[in-house]
């Protein structure tokens, strides 16, 4: 589930104390309220290429092209982040999700974005003073999005995505709006009845002079993916997520499949790789028989034609809303050599490493969250609320959307991840085009934490090249906000994350020992976003910066570098993704990419050649197709 994720606790018929929230008046027309201009200079495509090494900025999502989460900056150590203290607080009531960009300088500068009224801010990224925000007055969204994770920086640019799908160009120095472009596609202003039903709450990407955003089809729509010229704001090319032949019937027209989250890209390769969302109606797999091709996948796209190369399908006709939601470039160890692989990230409890030219299964990790209940992956889901069964993991995911990270100096992937649970069933299904509304086609509900002890969360770090779990340590649990946020990597040896309980926590790398602790919300606010870091050489500081539904809080502290910085030696021309060192780590690997049931069978992972998904996938992808198709006309029978 995607942007209304964060409002799950409202379904829950237990009682809670929450702080008001002041209320805002969404604007009529965009409006910037100008304080002073930014300085700085423009954000060129050899600082995108280079934001993965450069320990003095965070300029993509989730840093650098490759989407790794690891911050260069090394001021912070084991040693000493017991010292590390807040430095300034930026208060914001709408259930923030973003993850701030900072653009190096003197001052460096932080942009971030806000949900309702949707606003990008720019500030003192040392002291938190405003220079601009913009508030962009959405047209008619039938209140359906409310969630946004930030913003993407380009020249003299900053890029929006927005609750009615929209891309907006804003100038990055004073808040004025230079282009907005509406991102439909010609088939989605053809075929829907409701375009409003499509909206967009990711942050944009930007790669060699173009912005790649995706958008939300949660609610009775598909997905499609757009790339826009950065100057100009025209469309330069545009990807149909479904393949419309390759569905049964007309479920194409509802089946979401929406890539909603960040892409990764390869800069080496020119290829950029989306994630396909679940199906929908997310729990009633009666109405879409056969493997709904593209969804709960990984898509690699040519980022400058948008020519589809390859595609891996990692769970085939899913019922349990198990997007795939994340993906990575990383380096790791396939027989004996270090090769640059695809990570992707879904709510099943596992990573896959895919190979990169090809989408084939390299490795997928042991499970890093639990498994089970009373239906479990290849079950199929009762009918009716009275008939309601538990699954591990919920929808809720053994992550989530907050994106986590790779530390290349310890070769570890580090997983925020979450073991959750809640009842299932689907019901009668009808889609009606006319109207855009939450698309479950059944439903779920939270379960008596009481009853569920197991319900925990952890910080885990997993070897890519072996798929084993090295170290887990546990964090606070709070029984109205069961999901930890995102984890960040440090060049000095630390990993950051947070609680449930609405802590930013500090671990060392190599063992996941606990180091450090904040609040920075009161439960059941809590965290959704993962840390950002960054050093300031100037200030000779290193700062951490985190949202929550309370606002952003920035954390600092004073002290040497223990590493030698891109200021202090010669710039390279080319900057390379840093690599982890090769492991005497067994690297046998499973070759079974997209199920319904993981396992540790020997099976086949296709590309485009194939359905996107291994020989055992197939068999119970074709068998629940069977079963759904004979339920569907037993019902039609009644």
């Amino acid at each position: 589930m995607h942007p209304t994720d964060i409002i799950r606790s409202a379904v829950d018929d237990r009682e809670y104390e929450e702080e008001e929230v002041p209320p805002e008046e969404l604007p009529d027309e965009n409006v910037r309220t100008f304080q002073q201009e930014v300085p700085g200079e423009d954000v060129t495509d050899r600082m995108l290429r280079e934001d993965i090494a450069n320990p003095n900025g965070w300029l993509h999502h989730n840093k650098g092209h490759e989407q790794i989460g690891f911050a260069p900056a090394s001021r912070i150590t084991p040693d000493n982040v017991g010292d590390l203290s807040p430095e300034y607080n930026i208060d914001d009531y709408t259930g923030n999700q973003t993850e701030p960009l900072v653009v190096p300088g003197d001052p460096p500068v932080l942009y971030y974005t806000q949900a309702n009224p949707q606003e990008v801010r720019a500030v003192n990224a040392r002291t938190g003073e405003e220079y601009w925000r913009f508030a962009y007055a959405n047209d008619d969204t039938k209140g359906l999005a409310h969630a946004n994770r930030g913003v993407s920086v380009y020249q003299d640019k900053v890029f929006l995505g927005t609750h009615d799908n929209s891309l907006v160009a804003i100038d990055r120095y004073t808040g004025e709006e230079v282009w907005t472009t509406k991102t439909l596609t010609p088939k989605q202003k053809e075929e829907m009845s409701v375009p409003e039903r499509m909206a967009s709450t990711q942050a944009p990407e930007v790669y060699d002079g173009l912005v790649f955003k995706g958008m939300t089809g949660y609610y009775g729509g598909w997905g499609a993916y757009s790339a826009l010229d950065a100057e100009t704001g025209e469309i330069e090319w545009q990807y149909e997520v479904i393949p419309e032949d390759e569905w049964v019937g007309e479920s194409w027209r509802y089946g979401d499949a929406a890539p909603w989250n960040i892409s990764a890209i390869d800069p080496e390769s020119g290829t950029i790789f989306i994630p396909g969302a679940n199906p929908g109606p997310m729990m009633n797999g009666v109405v879409r028989p056969g493997p709904n091709k593209h969804s709960d996948s990984v898509i690699a796209l040519d980022a400058a034609t948008g020519e589809e190369k390859w595609t891996t399908q990692l769970v085939a006709h899913d019922w349990h809303d198990y997007d795939t939601y994340n993906t990575r470039v990383v380096e790791m160890e396939v027989d004996g050599e270090i090769q640059r692989v695809v990570e992707a990230v879904n709510k099943t409890g596992y990573l896959y490493f895919l190979d990169i030219e090809t989408g084939q299964l390299i490795e997928r990790s042991r499970p890093y969250a639990k498994q089970g209940g009373e239906v479990d992956f290849m079950g199929i889901l009762p009918k009716g609320q009275e008939n309601a069964a538990t699954v591990w993991p919920s929808d809720w995911g053994s992550t989530e959307w907050t994106p986590d990270s790779y530390n290349p100096q310890t070769g570890l992937a580090h997983i925020a991840a979450n073991d959750t649970v809640k009842r299932y069933w689907y019901g009668d299904y009808e889609y009606d085009e006319s109207v855009a509304e939450v698309n479950t086609g059944g439903g779920l509900e939270l379960v008596d934490y009481e009853e569920f002890p197991d319900i925990s969360a952890h910080l885990v770090a997993i070897d890519p090249a072996s798929g084993e779990e090295v170290w887990r340590e546990e964090l606070e649990q709070d029984e109205l906000q069961s999901r930890a946020g995102g984890t960040t990597a440090t060049g000095g040896g630390v990993v950051f994350g947070s609680s449930p309980t609405a802590n930013l926590v500090a671990v060392d790398a190599e063992s996941g020992e606990r180091l450090w602790e904040h609040s920075v919300a009161d439960p059941p606010r809590g965290i959704t976003a993962a840390p950002v870091s960054w050093d300031d050489p100037v200030e000779g500081k290193q700062y951490v910066a985190i949202a929550s539904t309370d606002g952003i809080q920035v954390f600092a502290l004073a002290a040497e570098q223990t590493t030698e910085t891109p200021a202090e030696t010669e710039a390279p021309t080319e900057t390379e993704l840093p690599t982890a060192e090769p492991t005497e780590a067994d690297t046998d690997t499973s070759t079974e990419a997209g199920t319904d049931q993981p396992s540790d069978a020997d099976s086949e992972t296709t590309n485009t050649s194939g359905p996107g998904f291994g020989a055992a996938a197939a068999a119970t992808a074709l068998g629940s197709a069977a079963f759904a198709a004979k339920r569907r006309l037993d019902e039609e029978e009644d």
